[in-house]
């Protein structure tokens, strides 16, 4: 079944989407954590494939998790640094993030240094991108990352947008996403293959009350799977 869209309106991040907005197709490998100011859920995202935006300048909040090797038989997902990324959909009908290969942990640190990731339009051709990584030690994805982004935008970085330097007095709240650290750049797995890797990674990122459930739904169901 075809996965719906995500309208920006719906989350707040935009107010009365004109008739030219553009769409921003979802990667799996893309963690999108704040749209222009506004934090995203992990898990609403998940039953989208795009994203609408406003036609004109946004700022997005991401970093790049994938199942990459070390060495010939290890597996582990690394997670890129916090990627900041400001370009202009103006004129544009349908925008995709391009990423570089990532294969190997050399790929990974690869991309941590040169960010060469790409904004393309729906002719393939890359957007003008202002972009910056996000320096915070220690930030989770509980933190408050509308403030930490209004923080950054208050400030003369090379990716800072000023209108979105100042918080509303009466926010939306936040919708739940996964505990993890968002600077973390590796988990380490032992899974046979990679849908028991992915069950791993999941489990270690979830905190004690949402590992509690699972361990009992699994031991309900264990006799089903059998």
């Amino acid at each position: 079944m075809k996965k719906a869209r995500l309208f920006a309106g719906l989350l707040a991040l935009a107010v009365g989407l004109p008739a030219m907005a553009a769409t921003l197709a979802l990667s799996p490998e893309v963690d999108l954590l704040v749209v222009d100011g506004k934090k995203v859920s992990g898990s609403l995202l998940k039953s989208a494939d795009s994203l609408e935006l406003s036609a004109g300048e946004h700022q997005l909040l991401f970093r790049v998790s994938k199942v990459v090797k070390s060495g010939q038989h290890d597996q582990f997902i690394y997670h890129s640094s916090p990627q900041i990324a400001v370009f202009d959909t103006q004129n544009h009908k349908t925008i995709s993030i391009k990423l570089p290969t990532l294969a190997s942990d050399r790929d990974g640190r690869r991309f941590d240094t040169h960010r060469d990731y790409q904004i393309l339009d729906e002719q393939q051709q890359p957007l003008p991108l202002r972009r910056d990584t996000l320096q915070v030690p220690g930030l989770t994805l509980t933190a408050d990352l509308e403030n930490v982004m209004a923080g950054y935008n208050a400030g003369k970085h090379p990716a800072s947008l000023p209108a979105l330097a100042i918080q509303p007095q009466e926010a939306p709240a936040a919708l739940p996403v996964v505990v993890g650290n968002v600077n973390q750049k590796t988990v380490t797995l032992q899974g046979e293959n990679v849908t028991e890797q992915m069950l791993q990674y999941w489990f270690q990122q979830a905190d004690h009350t949402t590992q509690a459930r699972f361990l009992s739904w699994a031991e309900q169901h264990r006799a089903t799977a059998k």
